[in-house]
């Protein structure tokens, strides 16, 4: 049963909280409605995903995501206990002044071990799912390969490669860190880049199969415009570095500007004619 929560205006200038994606900050607010009087809520994506997220395009995966992050920043503590899982907010007492609160029927944290890590786990670390490894023709792939269709889902993945990537892969770092501190390092002075949603919008289009260097000058263009990075954002930025490449491909005619492709046949005749002209002399 939902819960009337509040929530402090501190919340929204925390360096914690500006970790996070604005979906993994959103799931942590909706579990404050989630969790008993104790702060305390059974561990299961399945059913916080339905409380919190009923009518969003998100799934248990999606969850169990944004409860790995919020876990990760101390904000909540997965436990065990008889083989059941459970979930505390972390210092609940300190977000909510409750009025008469009923007492909790979930064990408290210290009564349990800490939930070991997820053993499925994707690309960039983050768990994938709290059940079973995500395949190619598994409902959540075959749906983010229908959203490129869309223009939704990961962004297009260019093929061609474009030389030595410009961030190249060493032994020492993966190269999406290497590529993540590098854009932050040149653009995050005045832009509010979070680390944690770079990254991950790198190794996502890496794992996609993106050219490095073609990536590498996707990021460039939205970071000279302090656009967010995001996979919508990618496609705009890809769709941006090929109409430019196209228009540079295009051979002018002095005196005869035609649009489109047929700049181009005009040209290649124009240069054809011009070595029949020299085969005749």
């Amino acid at each position: 049963m939902a819960r009337i929560r509040t929530i402090k205006p501190e919340f929204f200038t925390s360096l914690t909280i500006a970790d996070l994606t604005p979906e993994q900050r959103l799931t942590f607010i909706g579990l404050w409605t989630h969790v008993d009087d104790a702060g305390r809520c059974v561990d299961e994506p399945r059913l916080i995903k339905a409380a919190i997220w009923p009518i969003d395009d998100r799934t248990a995966a999606d969850i169990e995501i944004d409860l790995k992050a919020l876990t990760e920043s101390s904000l909540i503590t997965r436990y065990t206990l008889n083989r059941k899982r459970y979930i505390a907010v972390t210092n609940w007492k300190e977000h909510q002044r409750i009025n008469r609160p009923t007492d909790s029927k979930i064990p408290a944290p210290e009564e349990g071990d800490p939930t070991p890590p997820d053993p499925v786990t994707r690309h960039d670390s983050d768990s994938l799912s709290p059940h079973a490894q995500l395949t190619e023709d598994s409902p959540q792939e075959r749906k983010g390969k229908e959203g490129n269709r869309e223009g939704k889902g990961n962004p297009p993945t260019p093929r061609q490669s474009s030389g030595s990537p410009t961030v190249a892969q060493t032994g020492e770092r993966a190269i999406e860190d290497r590529m993540t501190d590098a854009f932050l390092e040149r653009y995050r002075s005045g832009n509010a880049y979070s680390q944690r949603q770079v990254r991950k919008v790198i190794a996502d289009a890496l794992a996609n199969g993106t050219d490095s260097g073609e990536l590498w000058k996707a990021l460039e263009r939205l970071g000279s415009l302090s656009k967010p990075v995001s996979a919508g954002t990618l496609q705009f930025a890809f769709s941006e570095l090929r109409t430019a490449q196209n228009a540079s491909n295009v051979i002018a005619l002095p005196g005869q500007p035609l649009p489109g492709p047929d700049t181009t046949l005009a040209g290649w005749a124009a240069v054809a004619a011009s070595f029949d002209s020299e085969d005749s002399a």
